[in-house]
């Protein structure tokens, strides 16, 4: 008997203006900018176009219940939308021919496979579009049988934009 996750709260304050001004991270960066010999117009500048939308993005991806399981979706209040994304996850994955469909022996190490949904959001926290992804899962596989090496690059955009702004700032070089 799944119960829906409770509803983000409405009273949560999103960060204006102003709190980002007077945050650590601004601080930190304003400091920064000043040592590299930036001036007061640019750094506000600076942080109004570039940080302010990076809090309303970490805002916006807050929510825990913006990824939920399986069941936690089919349940929801956005079921239908979910079994769209989930249906045309399906039909991409049959569409790129990710797998062919054949009779199962013994000697066969059969993985089973899970489903991985989120909510995409515009900055401001409103939903921009649902999400489903169908993964194998890779820890029932075994090495040397199923697999021989592996490399799986992971990175937030958030975490590359920051880096490149405290790049800019302090005027290093990236390889």
């Amino acid at each position: 008997n799944m119960v829906p996750p409770p509803r983000e709260d409405q009273n949560a304050k999103t960060p204006d203006l102003i709190d980002v001004l007077n945050s650590p991270l601004a601080r930190y960066i304003s400091f920064a900018a000043n040592e590299c010999g930036y001036g007061e117009p640019e750094i506000k500048d600076l942080l109004v176009n570039t940080v302010h939308p990076l809090f309303l993005k970490a805002k916006a991806a807050a929510s825990k219940h913006d990824n939920p399981t399986w069941w936690q979706a089919m349940a929801s209040e956005h079921a239908d939308e979910f079994w769209e994304a989930a249906k045309t996850e399906i039909r991409t994955l049959e569409e790129m021919d990710a797998w062919e469909v054949i009779d199962r022996t013994d000697d066969m190490n059969v993985i089973g496979g899970t489903w991985a949904f989120k909510i995409k959001r515009f900055p401001d926290g409103l939903i921009k579009k649902f999400k489903a992804r169908f993964c194998a899962r890779g820890d029932q596989q075994l090495q040397g049988v199923d697999f021989f090496e592996t490399y799986a690059p992971v990175v937030q955009w958030s975490t590359v934009r920051m880096m490149l702004i405290l790049e800019i700032l302090l005027k290093l070089k990236s390889k």
